[in-house]
């Protein structure tokens, strides 16, 4: 049987990940938002070990660890754009979500009494127009920075392993 690359890995885990993010959202009810988000990032996290453990199996003890990363990335980086690609669809096709948040978020600034309706007005229409711009944003740079943590911290740890 042909083992997958690093690069498939992180096709493998992304799709995952999506699939259980529809079931939490659409079978189970729970907001994207929500503690739910913890089984995603555990289910990135198991994908990028599973890489980086494959890659071990085939290293010598010689491997540096920027091959490890770089084994690694491969992996994070197609996960990220998968992210990235559902985080645009899902709230395209739930703009319902977007603009709940946008009320929640206008509503705390009516109870907080420093804003006139006029500025909360233009806050609500502000944040509508660069809602989706900021979600991708803070997606790819969650996904990129625990992906880097998680692979750099996997590789030392499983190099560190495989030198005792």
């Amino acid at each position: 049987m042909k083992t997958l690359n690093a690069t498939k890995k992180g096709l493998v885990t992304g799709l995952l990940m999506i699939a259980v993010m529809l079931i939490l959202f659409y079978a189970l009810k729970l907001q994207p938002n929500s503690n739910s988000q913890y089984i995603i990032f555990a289910i990135f996290t198991i994908g990028i070990v599973w890489s980086t453990l494959a890659f071990d199996k085939t290293t010598v003890p010689q491997t540096k660890l920027k091959e490890y990363f770089s084994n690694g990335f491969k992996t994070f980086v197609v996960v990220t754009l998968l992210m990235v690609v559902y985080t645009f669809v899902f709230y395209k096709l739930n703009p319902g979500i977007r603009d709940a948040q946008i009320a929640l978020n206008s509503q705390m600034l009516q109870e907080q009494k420093t804003h006139t309706q006029q500025e909360i007005d233009a806050n609500a229409a502000q944040m509508k127009s660069i809602f989706m711009p900021m979600m991708l944003g803070i997606i790819t740079f969650i996904y990129l920075l625990l992906g880097s943590i998680i692979t750099l911290l996997s590789s030392v740890i499983i190099k560190q392993l495989k030198k005792t």
